[in-house]
């Protein structure tokens, strides 16, 4: 009887353990990001790990691991073991898009992830020609229905949220813009103050030097509330209600089956490092988003619903 009561109390003890280790993290944790480096993802992992490895005692490391829009950095993660030393900085490319966009893919965009904390979002901005004789949303509307065919706008590439807001514009409103693809945002708006293109749809931080040299001019912001540094510059959503475009922002995935007690540790250590005055500071012309991981979920799937209304608005199939 003795063995027996001895038996069953070991056995509660073992059941009673935490299912992750209570001194994580003992070794480097990865930030994967499948972009290059230099890019706005880049940019705010390395802050980011910086401001960890300070506050864990460990170093935080940044891999870029880019290729085919996300999917060679999302599928590296999505295999890696569940531990929490693997982290995956995900994207509206390829935790998004990337479902709509791709007929197969090697991972589950979804099903393969456990969201840990979002990242920013990007403030997004149509920008025009000073030369351009339009000043607002609705006399780009106007312009443009007057003159089919004969505005421009640019992007970053043919396919990205830029490109499907842009489109999702055109649609909405019945206007005949035409899309000039460029690789990146920069050689986009040094094509528009050249006058080779008409407008770019364009990050406020890649805008803002131009526009205060008066070598272009912000129509209006893509978000669902106006920058708080720019007031004064209402929303295309104040013209159009119907307009939703396409959102850029970034956030921390772990493997699908990391124990949600580490799933919490690191959302605490990421949003602490996300609301520290000097990131914030470097960051200031990005929203935070932040949040609980059921916060940040629940976010990520409204992207997700919001994106599937752009593809079939826009008729996009996989390919």
């Amino acid at each position: 009887m003795k063995k027996y009561v001895w038996l069953v109390a070991m056995l509660c003890a073992v059941g009673a353990q935490p299912a992750w280790p209570q001194a994580f993290p003992v070794k480097p944790v990865r930030l994967i990001v499948p972009s290059p480096p230099g890019g706005g993802s880049d940019t705010l992992s390395r802050l980011l790990a910086q401001k960890m490895t300070e506050s864990l005692g460990q170093a935080v490391i940044v891999e870029n691991r880019a290729g085919a829009d996300g999917i060679v950095g999302s599928e590296w993660v999505a295999r890696a073991a569940p531990d929490g030393y693997t982290i995956l900085v995900g994207n509206a490319t390829a935790q998004v898009a990337n479902i709509y966009l791709r007929k197969s893919l090697s991972y589950d965009p979804v099903k393969d992830f456990a969201p840990i904390a979002g990242g920013v979002e990007s403030i997004t901005c149509i920008v025009v020609n000073p030369s351009l004789p339009i000043h607002s949303v609705a006399e780009l509307v106007d312009y443009a229905k007057k003159n089919p065919g004969k505005l421009t706008y640019g992007s970053s590439g043919a396919g990205g949220a830029y490109h499907m807001s842009g489109e999702a514009l055109k649609a909405i409103t019945g206007t005949d813009i035409v899309h000039v693809p460029y690789k990146g945002l920069a050689p986009a708006l040094t094509g528009m103050i050249s006058g080779q293109i008409s407008a770019v749809i364009t990050s406020v931080t890649v805008a803002l030097p131009q526009v205060n040299a008066g070598k272009a001019r912000i129509l209006a912001f893509l978000e669902e509330r106006r920058y708080p540094k720019l007031p004064e510059i209402p929303l295309v959503r104040e013209t159009i209600p119907a307009f939703r475009g396409s959102t850029i922002w970034n956030g921390f995935f772990a493997p699908a089956g990391t124990p949600p007690p580490l799933i919490n540790r690191l959302n605490a250590e990421f949003v602490k490092a996300l609301n520290s005055a000097d990131i914030a500071n470097k960051m200031d012309a990005t929203q935070i988003i932040g949040g609980s991981p059921e916060q940040f979920s629940a976010y990520w799937k409204g992207q997700i619903e919001l994106f599937a209304q752009l593809a079939r608005l826009l008729g996009i199939t996989p390919q």
